[in-house]
């Protein structure tokens, strides 16, 4: 008896493994429903980049050693308006058009549609990311509000003579770019520039105070915060926020505590004074993206980490889904089933 329910189960597991042998052997590569909106996307993106690197280039400044793709999206490792350490490889990795597309992903996966309006939050630390989000909004038809921080983190947007804000606003007058900043502010310490060489930060305000651009200096972040949310609400009403990189008024205080990637509506419940944006907005039901830890948002979708060498658009595994077949899953199954039931259950005939 014992000898029988052993070889039963010996013989279901071969029957499971068979299975999912034969459904994993059998999976089927297919594009993306949202394959050409993505193309657009990296296309988009990919012309921003090409642009300012060329604005890079006639203001006299270098692409850094760093930049071994050649992006133009990489800063050096310190100014007077660098904010904090930013891994190197981090800055590299999302340098890539294909981040687009990531961006194209989640936004599908959160459920937005055309006409939704997003929100955002952008610091300089990661310029290509926000690129990426723009570029993701305009080829899905999402209009976009966002506020622009100055400071970044090391080999960001850091070079004083080209911020971010400076990127977008030049593509805009370009009219590569549809959409504007609604604010602008210093970033880093207190979203006040408190971290950063004074005078030259003032030379940098009043460059991009010369596009038009609204300036904001709250150290309270109470009402630095409401400040936001108000025109974010007169904007929109937003149907999803999108925060790139630390900023203080993205994180709040509490920082390193904030979830990352794509975050569902009501997941994060206790909000206090400390609270940054991500934490207040999907309280209130919203869902939000936080693009931030990018060496696990890269895993979490099957892109590569620091790369050698950039994956030309539509090959990577963001564009596409696997479609696997049912019957082989169903006929092992089925088949471990009736093994189990004839080893454990089946009543043995009586000997005569």
């Amino acid at each position: 008896m014992k000898a029988r329910k052993r070889l039963a189960l010996v013989l279901a597991a071969v029957w499971l493994i068979a299975g999912i042998a034969l459904t994993l052997a059998g999976g089927n590569r297919q594009q993306a429903t949202d394959y050409q909106v993505k193309l657009e996307a990296v296309s988009l993106m990919q012309s921003w980049m090409d642009a300012i690197k060329e604005y890079k280039q006639a203001s006299g400044l270098e692409l850094t050693p760093e930049d071994m793709h050649k992006t133009g999206l990489l800063g050096t490792e310190y100014t007077g308006i660098t904010t904090t350490h930013g891994a190197l490889e981090a800055k590299r990795t999302t340098a890539d058009p294909n981040m687009a597309a990531l961006v194209v992903q989640m936004f599908s996966e959160a459920g937005l549609h055309s006409g939704n309006i997003v929100g955002a939050g952008f610091s300089g630390s990661f310029p290509a990311l926000n690129l990426a989000v723009l570029a993701a909004c305009q080829a899905m038809d999402l209009p976009c509000i966002y506020i622009a921080s100055v400071g970044a983190s090391t080999y960001g947007a850091n070079q004083p003579e080209l911020t971010f804000p400076d990127m977008v606003y030049r593509l805009a007058q370009d009219g590569l770019l549809d959409t504007v900043p609604v604010l602008v502010t210093p970033g880093g310490a207190d979203d006040c520039g408190l971290d950063m060489d004074q005078e030259l930060l003032e030379q940098v305000l009043t460059r991009i105070a010369g596009y038009g651009a609204e300036i904001m200096r709250q150290p309270d972040l109470e009402e630095n915060l409401q400040a936001r949310m108000d025109l974010y609400q007169s904007a929109g009403p937003i149907a999803c926020f999108v925060g790139v990189g630390g900023n203080l008024t993205t994180t709040g205080t509490s920082g390193l505590d904030v979830p990352w990637g794509l975050i569902p509506a009501g997941q994060i419940r206790a909000v206090s004074r400390d609270s940054g944006l991500i934490q207040r907005y999907n309280a209130q039901g919203l869902p939000v993206i936080h693009l931030l830890n990018i060496r696990e948002l890269t895993a979490e979708y099957s892109l590569p980490y620091d790369p050698e060498q950039l994956s030309p658009p539509g090959e990577s595994a963001i564009y596409y889904t696997v479609a696997y077949p049912r019957l082989p899953g169903v006929v092992c199954l089925t088949g471990a089933v009736l093994t189990l039931w004839a080893g454990f259950i089946r009543p043995r005939r009586k000997e005569e």
